[in-house]
C-alpha cells in the first residue's frame, strides 16, 4: 500500500456524464476514494473546465448532448496543453466498433459500466500511476492490536485498508520486513476481531520522517472467512447510502 503523506492534496478527476444518476453514483464513489471530483454534463462544459485546471484524468461517457465523448477525447488529445491528460471512456456502450474508435483516438482505457468497483479503480490507477494499485484502498479508522516476536501487544489504529494490506498508524512502528500478528476489529467481525499474519513493507517513525508515523503492512495469511469479511466491510463503507440515493435521484 502507498505511504500516506501528511498534508497530501487530493487529486482532481473530471467526470463527464449527461445521466444525473450515473454521474452521481460515479462521483460519490470517487469521492470516497479521496479524489476531488469536478462533474459536468456536456463535453462543452468539460472543455471550459480544462481551460481552468488540469485534472489527473478525465472520465467520460460516450453518449453526451451535442459533442460526443469521442469528440471530447479527440479535442483533449489534439490540444498541446491537455494531450498528456489521460481520458478514460466509462460508458454503457458495448459495441466493439465504438471501443476501437476510442482506442484509435488515444483513450487511456475503455470500460463498460460495471458493479465491480475494483475495475473502475484499477482503470484509473493504470492510467495515472507509474505503480498502479489493483485493489481499492479505503480510508478508515479501526482498532488493531499488533503482536510481534519479542514484544508485548501494542494497540494501534488502521487508517487505510485494502483486500491485501493496511496502513497502521502508530508512534511505535515495527521495523521493515518484520512479520507480526494483527488482530483487526472490524464492525462485522464480532468482539474478538480477526487475526491476520502480515509483513511490514515500510515504516515511518514519528520524528524526522515528514510522513505520518506508522507502517504499511502486507497480509501474508488470511482465512477465507476473514478475507470475505474484509471485502464486505470495504464494499459496505464505499457504497453506504449510494443505492438509496440513486433511487431518490431517479424519483
Amino acid at each position: 500500500m502507498e505511504k500516506p503523506e501528511a498534508g497530501r492534496e487530493k487529486q482532481i478527476i473530471l467526470v463527464v456524464d449527461g445521466d444525473p444518476v450515473s454521474q452521481f453514483y460515479t462521483c460519490i464513489f470517487l469521492q470516497r476514494l479521496n479524489y476531488h471530483v469536478i462533474s459536468v454534463r456536456t463535453a462543452e462544459e468539460a472543455l471550459v473546465i480544462l481551460e481552468l485546471t488540469t485534472p489527473l484524468i478525465v472520465i467520460t461517457e460516450v453518449l453526451l448532448q451535442q459533442m460526443s465523448g469521442v469528440d471530447l477525447l479527440k479535442h483533449v488529445k489534439q490540444d498541446p496543453r491537455t494531450k498528456h491528460v489521460p481520458v478514460l471512456i466509462y460508458t454503457t456502450i458495448r459495441a466493439e466498433a465504438q471501443r476501437d474508435a476510442c482506442q484509435a483516438a488515444g483513450c487511456a482505457g475503455y470500460l463498460v459500466h460495471t458493479s465491480d468497483h475494483n475495475l473502475l479503480y484499477d482503470a484509473i490507477q493504470q492510467a495515472t500511476e507509474p505503480k498502479p494499485r489493483h485493489f481499492i484502498r479505503l480510508k478508515t479508522w479501526l482498532d488493531v492490536i499488533v503482536t510481534a516476536p519479542g514484544s508485548g501487544d501494542q494497540k494501534a489504529l488502521v487508517s487505510a485498508l485494502s483486500e491485501h494490506g493496511m496502513f497502521v498508524s502508530t508512534e511505535q512502528p515495527l521495523l521493515k520486513m518484520t512479520t507480526a500478528t494483527f488482530t483487526l476489529y472490524l464492525p462485522n467481525a464480532g468482539a474478538n476481531g480477526i487475526r491476520l499474519q502480515g509483513k511490514v513493507l515500510y515504516s515511518h517513525a514519528a520524528l524526522g520522517s515528514g510522513k505520518n508515523p506508522g507502517m504499511g503492512v502486507k497480509f501474508l495469511q488470511v482465512q477465507p472467512d476473514d478475507d470475505a469479511m474484509i471485502k464486505a466491510f470495504i464494499e459496505k463503507e464505499l457504497m453506504s447510502g449510494i443505492v438509496a440515493d440513486r433511487q431518490t435521484v431517479r424519483t
